[in-house]
C-alpha cells in the first residue's frame, strides 16, 4: 500500500474478506444491527493493523439515554441495547414486525434493539448461533435480551445465567428450568381452528407437517390438530404426521412422495409453518397434485405473500407487531422491578382463508336437450 494513500475501510475488508460494515462495526465503534464473533473481530484488526489503517473520528450524534437503569449482581448495567435473538427465515413480517414492535417500545425510553441473527442450515448450528449471541449480549453487558423460539434445549444453563444478569423475555418458547417473562401466540388453539377449517371444508384424511422439537409452538400445533380430529370423530393418523424434515432445514421430498402416491393419500395439509409452504406447493406440482383440487394447504404465520407461484395460502394469521411491543415492554418492566412477577401474555391466531383451502367449485352439469323432434314424439 503507497505510503501517499490513506488506507481505506474498504482496503481492510478486501484483507480481510468481510463487507464495510463489518469493518465499519469493529473499528469505529458503530452500533448499526450486525453481530460480529470474536474471531472475525480479531482477523480485522489484524488487517486493519497490517495495512496501518487509522480511524476517522467524528463526532457521535447524541443518542437518547436510558430512563431506567437496572441494578444486578455485576452492578449498574447502563447500557442503551436490548439483544434481540431472532432466526430470519422470512424476509416478510415475521422478522420485520417483530423488530418493529420491540423498537417502537424500547425507543421511546432510550434503548434500542440489536439483532443477533440465530438462523442457520441446521439446528444445531443455530443453537451455536444462539449461545454466540447470548455470550455477547453478556460480555457487552447489554440492557437485556429478547429469545425466539427455535434454540431449543441446548442452551438452558447459559439462558440462566444471563437471566441472573438481565431482564430475558423469550418469544413462543418455554425454557424448561428457567423462570422467564413470556410472551407468544395461542399455538394450540390455533392450530384446533386451523384444523377445524379443513373438516369443514369436507377432508377427513389430513396430514400435518411438522418436525421434531421442543418449543411451545411446535408442541401446542401438533397437540391441537390432533384434537380437532378427535373431536370431529375422525381418527388420527400415526402416517399422516409428517416429519418431513432432512438432518437440515430442507423438505424430505422422498417422504412426500411416498406418502401422497400411497392409497388412501391424504388430502389436506396443515404445516406447521408457512416457511413449508412453498417447497410443499412444488413437490405436490411435481406429482400432478392441484392445489386445492386435490390437495388443500393451511398454514400458520400469514408470512407467504398471496400469489406466490400461483399459491393463495390459508393461514393463521399471528399479530407479531404486538407480540414485538409486549416484549419491549417486559424488558422494560423487569428493569424497573427485577424481582417483579412473571408475566405472560398469549395472543389469538386468526384464521385467513384463501384459495388453497377452499372446495373447489365442482363443474356445472352438461345441460342436454332433446331434439326437437323427440320432444313432438311424446
Amino acid at each position: 500500500m503507497s505510503a501517499h494513500k490513506a488506507v481505506t475501510l474498504k482496503d481492510v475488508a478486501e484483507q480481510a474478506h468481510v463487507s464495510q460494515s463489518v469493518v465499519s462495526t469493529i473499528l469505529n465503534g458503530r452500533q448499526n444491527g450486525i453481530f460480529v464473533s470474536e474471531s472475525t473481530r480479531r482477523n480485522v484488526i489484524a488487517a486493519a493493523e497490517e495495512l496501518g489503517y487509522v480511524a476517522k473520528h467524528r463526532n457521535a450524534p447524541s443518542i437518547r439515554k436510558p430512563s431506567i437503569t437496572a441494578h444486578r449482581s455485576g452492578g449498574l448495567r447502563e447500557s442503551h441495547l436490548v439483544g434481540l435473538l431472532l432466526g430470519r427465515r422470512f424476509g416478510g413480517s415475521l422478522f420485520t414486525d417483530i423488530f418493529y414492535g420491540v423498537n417502537s417500545v424500547l425507543s421511546q425510553e432510550g434503548y434500542h434493539p440489536l439483532v443477533l441473527d440465530t438462523y442457520a442450515d441446521s439446528y444445531t448450528k443455530a443453537a451455536e448461533k444462539e449461545a454466540e449471541g447470548l455470550q455477547y449480549a453478556r460480555d457487552n453487558r447489554f440492557a437485556g435480551v429478547v429469545l425466539w423460539h427455535e434454540g431449543g434445549t441446548a442452551n438452558v444453563p447459559l439462558i440462566q445465567e444471563v437471566r441472573n444478569e438481565m431482564p430475558v423475555v423469550a418469544i413462543d418458547r418455554r425454557v424448561v428450568g428457567v423462570e422467564l417473562d413470556f410472551v407468544g401466540t395461542d399455538n394450540y388453539l390455533g392450530a384446533y381452528e386451523a384444523t377445524k377449517h379443513l373438516i369443514e371444508q369436507g377432508h377427513k384424511r389430513i396430514a400435518h407437517l411438522t418436525r421434531l422439537e421442543t418449543t411451545d409452538a411446535a408442541i401446542g400445533r401438533l397437540r391441537g390438530y390432533q384434537q380437532a380430529i378427535t373431536d370431529a370423530g375422525l381418527e388420527v393418523d400415526p402416517r399422516h404426521i409428517l416429519l418431513a424434515l432432512d438432518s437440515g432445514r430442507r423438505l424430505n421430498s422422498d417422504l412426500i412422495r411416498q406418502v401422497f402416491t400411497s392409497p388412501n393419500a391424504p388430502t389436506a395439509i396443515f404445516l406447521l409453518a408457512d416457511f413449508w409452504a412453498p417447497p410443499i406447493y412444488a413437490e405436490l406440482r411435481q406429482l400432478g397434485l392441484r392445489v386445492p383440487e386435490d390437495v388443500a394447504l393451511v398454514g400458520f404465520d400469514d408470512v407467504v405473500q398471496p400469489g406466490l407461484d400461483g399459491l393463495e395460502l390459508t393461514s393463521m394469521a399471528q399479530d407479531f407487531e404486538a407480540i414485538g411491543a409486549t416484549a419491549g415492554h417486559m424488558i422494560l418492566r423487569r428493569l424497573s422491578d427485577p424481582e417483579a412477577s412473571i408475566a405472560t401474555t398469549v395472543y389469538p391466531a386468526t384464521l385467513s382463508v384463501r384459495k388453497s383451502s377452499k372446495i373447489a367449485p365442482k363443474p356445472a352439469p352438461v345441460r342436454r336437450e332433446r331434439r326437437t323432434a323427440e320432444l313432438l314424439s311424446v
